[in-house]
């Protein structure tokens, strides 16, 4: 089961959407980060058949808000330090 499920597709606005290249870019993450949360369950594309790998914005905003809180160490962005809190400037 995913963790952050899409809505249904009659409540995604296309502007909503993205690729997984325009995904990764609209949060500052790798492409391979992207598709490795595809594929621990945590998003999930939307079912398009034959078509690209879509990924609704609002719902991988929630995931990575989840993975950024739980110690992402991400350089750009400062990672997890010791005395590190939800808010706090890198």
């Amino acid at each position: 089961m995913v963790r952050y499920p899409n809505p249904p597709l009659h409540q995604i606005r296309p502007d909503d959407l993205a690729t997984r290249a325009g995904t990764a870019e609209a949060f500052d993450i790798s492409e391979s980060a992207v598709k490795k949360w595809t594929m621990l369950g945590l998003i999930e594309a939307l079912p398009i058949p034959g078509g690209p790998h879509l990924y609704h914005l609002p719902t991988v905003a929630k995931a990575e808000l989840a993975t950024w809180q739980n110690g992402a160490n991400r350089p750009a962005r400062g990672g997890r330090r010791p005395g590190w809190r939800v808010g706090q400037a890198a």
